[in-house]
């Protein structure tokens, strides 16, 4: 029955999660790696996900032509549905998955306007891209003189793509002289210890993310240094932010939809 299900909203441009493909095999690695109690707690919140991202795919179609952007760079940074990927469709190691975001990239206008707001000497700083899917984030970053250019990707899929699309980006585009993408939790994530400037394009859920509200705080006190946080869609987010004792609000865009601090 799955399998007649797939191939209906495949043959009509719906991007449904892939049950048999993505959940199972990921609760039976589940069972070998944490135990069945864990597993059975985690698997509660399957049918919930799943049925917010079916609700959600069924307004979509494949994305048809590549964007301006992939066409003008001859790279690939689109999401495959209206410009989304759904994290359902792909196999993703971390136990975290299940508080991810599906991924689309941010446009280029917006991620200018973004940089412009910020007042820093660019080459004292480390740029991080959290959740940086297929790497767009990256390559508008290179094109600023950064120190570093990090994007951290859980999904091993996106993340093949960030590396070719970082190899086929145009040279003459690129001034920062380090750009990677690093296929990781970014919970597990260590911070360098350089000036930061990280990049959130709405990636998880409030449950990590104020988790890692956390690690950076403690990295910010044990190794006081310069930072910028910047966080596009933060919709529930905010609280979390404001809260921060350590973060200082700077900016808050509604146009633009994002919001913009500093450590203090």
């Amino acid at each position: 029955m799955t399998n007649v299900i797939e191939d209906y909203n495949e043959r009509n441009g719906f991007s449904v999660p892939r049950i048999l493909r993505t959940v199972l095999p990921r609760i039976r690695r589940s069972i070998t790696e944490r135990g069945v109690l864990v597993s059975l707690r985690r698997s509660v919140l399957l049918p919930f996900h799943l049925v917010s991202e079916y609700r959600e795919a069924r307004r979509l179609s494949p994305t048809a032509h590549p964007n301006e952007f992939d066409l003008a760079h001859g790279v690939d940074t689109e999401g495959t549905h209206d410009g989304w990927t759904f994290l359902s469709d792909l196999e993703i190691p971390s136990a975290n998955w299940i508080h991810g975001n599906n991924y689309t990239p941010i446009e280029p206008e917006r991620f200018a306007l973004v940089m412009d707001m910020l007042p820093l000497h660019h080459p004292d700083f480390t740029f991080i891209d959290f959740g940086s899917g297929k790497g767009r984030a990256l390559l508008l970053a290179s094109r600023y003189p950064f120190r570093r250019v990090i994007g951290i990707e859980f999904a091993h899929q996106l993340h093949a793509i960030a590396q070719k699309n970082l190899r086929t980006y145009p040279r003459r585009l690129i001034v920062c002289p380090e750009v990677e993408s690093v296929c990781q939790d970014f919970l597990e994530f260590t911070l360098p210890l350089q000036p930061l400037v990280l990049f959130f394009f709405d990636p998880c859920s409030e449950v990590v993310f104020g988790r890692l509200l956390q690690k950076i705080r403690a990295s910010t006190l044990a190794h006081p240094r310069p930072l910028f946080l910047i966080y596009v869609a933060p919709a529930r987010k905010a609280a979390l932010l404001d809260a921060a004792d350590f973060l200082l609000k700077l900016t808050r865009n509604d146009d633009l939809d994002l919001l913009v601090y500093r450590n203090r």
